[in-house]
């Protein structure tokens, strides 16, 4: 990956004419593509800077700007690059570093009202009483601008095990569930409300927690987590883990569409991380709420389809792409060929394969797809198609380009049918039945037939029904040459298999 040299300048001070001066020198190389914490690394590395307790500014003066520009996210750093490209004199467009306390410095302070206590009140156990702890959370007078936060050190994910004092949550919902999963955990019971000071004076257990200048952003000011009360899994209610709490836990599991994750893993992982046992049904209606926050609701899905169809249309020219709904405003069916596609049927053999499979969302459907082998015997997809079910409507609008096109019959669908059908023989019928669509002679057919006559004169009957044509390399108005199988189309939707259970925008995505 390409580089660029960059020269750093460090342990300075902004003057009041916007000049960086009393500086210090070093240099780094950064990478032409990255991101913006792909850039703070090195730096923080190369002087030497703890990034959990300090922070780092980066700015730059442009020719003929005297307020020098700031780099503080990915697009600010591709401007960067993209200038420092034009000229990359190793002196140009030094990168000026600032390092801040993360902490409160100066000009601030808390008032004791702009936090509000966490206190847990705890009563003996009495069908009564609700044995919770009253959490709030409240905002802070602290000016978010006096401490600026490195975006890894704000915790977003919600199966944080550890609390502790001083750690800053992305938002007020993720602290809360964090303090669920804590409290399922470690055995003891909390309901979110606005705290006061009535709480049991033998229990030593304080959590306080606020908001930074009413942002989102929540921090823990003080967690004394030591139970004194005589608190026992037999006397008291323990927290119960529902389907939303153990939905987000197991959310970052199902991100894979292709991970299978049944019922009985989650509950394992449930036992595992929380300690409690839950029920099938509940494991099951957890899974239900994560898939459903992870892809939204199936019904959006299709909302999703124009835009989506559009882009496609615009991003490859010359495609084939059609949505058909009903009178009803309902989708029917979308089809999509590509550009390359299309050309490329020009460069293969004349013999198109056409398969269908069922999806398997919440409403259903069927996915159909159309492919041929080049030359070189390589699969190249021509189209592929959804519609609402398999019925002749449907497979008319599909065919309306090659009405009068003949097709035939997979012969493994064929045999499958016999099977299902005739009950008698199956072994050697099917050692005759391969044998014979395969023939290349008269002779050789007729002689095979008669060998079926013998074993079930109602198979010969049947496949005469079906017209020999349809199956019988012999009997064939066009040169099927080895395609006798759909075994190409076969293949695709063996690689799509989990996919079909997506939402139709996903599945096409």
């Amino acid at each position: 990956m390409a580089s660029l040299t960059v020269l750093l300048r460090h342990s300075g001070k902004w003057n009041d004419e916007g000049n960086y001066i009393d500086f210090s020198i070093k240099g780094i190389p950064i990478k032409e593509y990255a991101s913006f914490n792909d850039l703070v690394a090195p730096i923080s590395n190369q002087l030497g800077i703890d990034l959990s307790s300090k922070s780092i500014k980066i700015q730059y003066k442009v020719e003929g700007n005297c307020t020098p520009m700031k780099i503080h996210n990915d697009m600010c750093y591709r401007v960067y690059v993209e200038l420092k490209k034009e000229n990359r004199e190793f002196g140009m467009y030094p990168l000026c570093i600032t390092t801040i306390e993360k902490e409160l410095v100066s000009g601030c302070s808390l008032n004791q009202d702009d936090i509000v206590q966490i206190d847990e009140v705890v009563q003996r156990y009495d069908s009564d009483t609700d044995d919770t702890l009253a959490l709030d959370f409240v905002n802070s007078g602290e000016a978010i601008g006096v401490f600026e936060l490195h975006k890894d050190l704000i915790i977003s994910k919600t199966n944080q095990r550890e609390v502790m004092a001083g750690q800053v949550y992305k938002d007020k919902a993720t602290l809360k569930e964090v303090m669920e999963n804590y409290a399922i955990a470690q055995r003891f019971q909390f309901r979110v409300d606005r705290s006061n000071a009535v709480r049991l004076q033998d229990c030593e257990w304080r959590f306080k927690a606020s908001s930074i200048n009413k942002s989102e952003l929540f921090k823990v000011r003080e967690f004394i987590d030591n139970h004194t009360c005589p608190l026992k899994d037999k006397v008291y209610e323990q927290r119960h883990a529902s389907n939303s709490l153990i939905g987000g836990m197991i959310r970052p599991k199902l991100t894979n569409h292709k991970r299978k994750y049944p019922s009985k893993d989650i509950i394992d992982d449930v036992k595992s991380d929380l300690g409690v046992d839950v029920s099938y049904m509940l494991a099951w209606r957890a899974k239900e709420k994560a898939m459903n926050f992870l892809r939204s609701e199936p019904a959006d899905s299709y909302k999703k389809l124009p835009g989506y169809l559009y882009t496609m249309d615009m991003t490859y020219p010359g495609s084939h792409i059609r949505m058909v709904k009903s009178p009803k405003n309902e989708f029917m069916y979308v089809y999509i060929s590509l550009y390359a596609f299309i050309k490329g049927f020009d460069h293969c053999r004349p013999i198109v394969v056409v398969n269908g499979s069922h999806l398997k969302s919440y409403y259903t459907g069927t996915f159909v797809s159309t492919s041929t082998l080049d030359g070189a015997g390589h699969i190249l997809p021509l189209a592929y198609v959804v519609i609402d079910s398999e019925n002749d409507i449907a497979w008319t609008w599909f065919f309306e380009v090659y009405p009068d096109v003949p097709y035939f019959a997979c012969i493994w669908n064929l045999w499958n049918n016999i099977y299902k059908k005739f009950k008698k023989s199956h072994a050697k019928l099917s050692e005759i039945y391969f044998s014979m669509e395969k023939a290349y002679t008269q002779v050789e057919f007729d002689s095979m037939m008669k060998k079926v006559e013998k074993v079930d004169i109602r198979v010969k009957e049947y496949l005469e029904l079906v017209g020999y044509e349809k199956w019988a390399r012999l009997y064939a108005p066009v040169n099927r040459g080895w395609t006798m199988t759909s075994n190409i189309a076969e293949s695709i939707n063996a690689a799509l298999v989990s996919a079909r259970e997506l939402p139709i925008y996903d599945f096409l995505e």
